[in-house]
């Protein structure tokens, strides 16, 4: 077709045209389907449109000199993509080599597309924005009525992206002194290999750094954050979890600036590991559980149960291990639930220097790593009744907070980096001629030119006659006001 952009245009000029005369002839009252028809069209001719242009660039590739010395062609074949704009149709041609016989569909090659592949990367896109947000099911049909796929595909595409892309570089490095990391987990049910939930479940861990919290409109707003999130079973995971958030540290601040890293949270040993990792690594206990755990004993006093607390909050402050030992024992003695009270011992006993500082430091700021793993994680994949294998769970973790660092419209970006990568094999259209040369497109460029010149002259003889019959058609509804 040599005349691509004139004939989609004069088709949705046509089916503009037709909507606006069943408007107007139906008294104007129906405005849903006449936004509806208008929408429709438009998706209809742009996808009609991509579909001629990639038909066209395969009969280039056929009708190429260069490409005819070294592939003969086979023959020619009809592929549908699914993309954001509708099913688009095309015919791509296979050719075979001449060196050693392999076939390829040089059109698919040139576009990058992989043989089996579906959908468009942006309606990939798309897809996974809307897994992240909703379900596999609402997912499955977020690209229109006549391009509905699988939740089986959705599942696939969610399991198959990759998240952990090189961290972009910043123009400057930002000069800190203080850094903050919170962390906490949510547990998320595990499904059998039956598709059935079991009992058990898997961990999904989230780390996200600031710089510092600002009060906003009576709330607290963090600043700068960025939030990291993984399936992570075991050591070697969680050490991995705290390198990456490390090296983000390093693209983007200048560490000679840096004092400490505060790393908050619930005192769990996979937490407290992560200083280990983080360079400045400064553990601080969540004061949330502290308090949780203080109350419970306190509360064994009955009457005494302010006092109690407030002896041992002061020994916290203080830093007096002794003294806070010494109220815990004489708590003991009168409590009817003895276990209170022991795992309040045990607990800030074993996060003590991480307790004391939560209460002394003047640079530690209050944790809220309960609330940001409900939004994060629990809203998703833990707070309804669903399973979820443990490959899904851990790329919708990745997911979650990848969206969050920088928005829905770079799924795109992983969309694009994993197609890059899965293309590791030389294709047939590398080291070889198949696009033809500058002179051939401009030629074809000014052929086409001329062509929808006379597409256009037509079009715009006949918009006088329709705009009056529309004129009219208003009129006569005027009348009836």
């Amino acid at each position: 077709m040599k005349n691509i952009i004139a004939y989609s245009a004069e088709k949705l000029y046509r089916d503009f045209e037709k909507a606006d005369e069943f408007f107007l002839s139906s008294g104007m009252k129906d405005m849903e389907l006449y936004e509806k028809q208008i929408a429709e069209a438009t998706r209809k001719a742009a996808a009609e449109h991509m579909a001629a242009l990639y038909t066209d660039m395969n009969r280039m590739l056929c009708e190429d000199i260069s490409r005819a010395e070294k592939y003969t062609i086979q023959r020619h074949d009809e592929r549908q993509l699914l993309t954001t704009v509708g099913p688009v149709r095309f015919t791509h041609t296979l050719f075979r080599s001449r060196k050693d016989g392999t076939c390829h569909y040089l059109l698919d090659e040139w576009m990058e597309l992989d043989a089996h592949e579906r959908l468009s990367s942006r309606a990939e896109a798309e897809v996974l924005a809307e897994a992240v947000k909703t379900s596999y099911a609402s997912a499955s049909r977020v690209l229109g009525e006549d391009s509905v796929i699988s939740k089986t595909a959705v599942m696939d595409k969610v399991h198959g992206i990759q998240t952990q892309l090189p961290f972009p570089k910043p123009e400057k490095k930002k000069c800190v002194e203080y850094l903050y990391i919170e962390a906490d987990e949510d547990h998320i049910h595990k499904q059998d290999k039956t598709g059935t939930e079991k009992k058990s479940s898997m961990i999904g861990k989230l780390l996200y750094l600031y710089e510092s919290q600002e009060k906003k409109a009576g709330r607290k707003e963090l600043k700068n954050v960025f939030y990291l999130g993984d399936l992570c079973s075991g050591g070697e995971a969680n050490r991995h979890l705290f390198e990456r958030m490390q090296e983000y540290i390093d693209t983007n601040y200048e560490s000679r600036y840096l004092k400490a890293v505060y790393i908050s949270g619930d005192g769990g040993a996979w937490i407290k590991a992560g200083a280990e990792y983080i360079e400045k690594g400064v553990p601080v206990l969540d004061k949330f559980h502290m308090m949780k755990y203080i109350n419970k004993a306190a509360n064994q006093m009955l009457d005494e149960a302010g006092e109690a607390k407030g002896r041992l909050w002061k020994a916290l402050y203080k830093g007096k291990k002794k003294k806070f030992v010494k109220t815990i024992k004489a708590i003991r003695k009168c409590a009817p639930n003895e276990k209170a009270v022991n795992d309040c011992e045990e607990y800030l006993l074993n996060n003590w220097d991480s307790a004391v500082r939560r209460m002394r430091d003047k640079n530690v700021y209050g944790c809220s790593a309960e609330g940001h793993v409900s939004h994060m994680y629990s809203d998703r994949m833990s707070s309804r009744p669903m399973g979820w294998s443990e490959a899904g769970a851990d790329a919708m973790c990745q997911l979650r907070c990848y969206v969050k660092d920088y928005g829905e419209e770079k799924i795109l970006e992983l969309v694009k980096y994993r197609r890059n990568h899965k293309q590791e094999e030389a294709t047939g259209t590398e080291g070889i001629s198949v696009r033809p040369n500058r002179g051939y497109m401009r030629e074809l460029l000014l052929h086409r030119h001329d062509n929808d010149r006379v597409y256009i002259e037509k079009m715009q003889a006949t918009i006088p006659s329709i705009d009056i019959r529309k004129k009219l058609a208003i009129r006569e509804q005027l009348g009836g006001i």
